[in-house]
């Protein structure tokens, strides 16, 4: 779904807070790389 980003609890439940840190990453790096495309074509 486009212009949802989401990780961690919200999305694995209780998992290890290394887990959720991983996904913040993620979750950053593919908003970073959208709003690029979106915003400085």
């Amino acid at each position: 779904m486009e212009e949802i980003f989401a990780g961690g609890d919200i999305v694995r439940g209780g998992e290890p807070a290394i887990l959720a840190k991983g996904d913040g990453r993620r979750a950053a790096a593919g908003m970073d790389k959208y709003l690029k495309e979106k915003y400085l074509k």
